[in-house]
């Protein structure tokens, strides 16, 4: 510089590795929202393409006919069928080991930037370089945190669609089985629900909750792979 005095190191504003290296969990509660709605709009498209005996049965006469049947509207809690689908267990158990290993390879990359930055700025302190040196020692240490920013990114990213890919798989095996455990219309509407609704009080013996439950698991018992896949899209 001007004055005789090697430069200082322009850092970027940046957070700490701990703060911007957690990889996401996955978010159960998006995971429920997507799935019960998606369940709703199904299982309401279900109903009216079903017709009675004697002509299709809407508004009023349909509330009366489900419950004079006793079954033609069912529902099951889409919060414990998730938490318990041996589905969702395995892929959120597959995500959290790939998040945790990011996590581990980001907080190292992290800190080794961190103490390579602290070991310049002593250098400096005590006037162990020269200007020129301390000059070529700062762009480098801009392009490694330029590198490990971008890195993180890419991480991060990839953890994000990991996340999503692992919704997908769970709703669409939720609507697919649910239309072959269906297939006939025995049950007219299959609502889904949660501690919030759409269903707040019902009679019990129209939960379907632990009979889908079971059928999903025993299917899927038959369709996994030995092991449980390294990442949740099955590659």
């Amino acid at each position: 510089t001007g004055d005789g005095r090697a430069p200082a190191f322009r850092q970027r504003k940046r957070r700490r590795p701990g703060d911007f290296n957690k990889p996401q969990q996955p978010n159960m509660k998006r995971i429920l929202i997507a799935v019960s709605a998606a369940l709703l709009l199904a299982a309401c498209n279900n109903k009216n393409s079903a017709s009675t005996a004697g002509g299709t049965v809407t508004g009023a006469d349909s509330s009366q006919s489900a419950v004079a049947a006793g079954g033609d509207i069912a529902y099951f809690n889409i919060d414990s069928l998730v938490s318990r689908y041996d589905m969702y267990i395995d892929l959120r158990a597959a995500y959290e080991q790939k998040a945790k290993k990011a996590d581990t390879e980001l907080t190292s990359k992290g800190r080794s930037l961190e103490n390579d930055v602290r070991d310049y700025q002593d250098k400096i302190q005590k006037g162990l370089v020269t200007r020129s040196q301390a000059q070529s020692i700062e762009e480098n240490l801009n392009k490694k945190q330029q590198s490990f920013m971008q890195h993180r990114d890419q991480v991060m990213s990839e953890l994000a669609e990991e996340e999503q890919v692992m919704l997908n798989r769970i709703h669409y095996s939720i609507t697919e089985y649910l239309k072959e455990f269906n297939s006939d219309y025995r049950y007219k509407m299959i609502l889904s629900s949660s501690t919030t609704g759409p269903v707040l009080n019902a009679d019990p013996s129209l939960d379907l909750t632990q009979i889908i439950l079971e059928g999903l698991n025993k299917k899927y018992a038959t369709e996994k792979p030995e092991e449980t896949p390294k990442s949740v899209t099955g590659k």
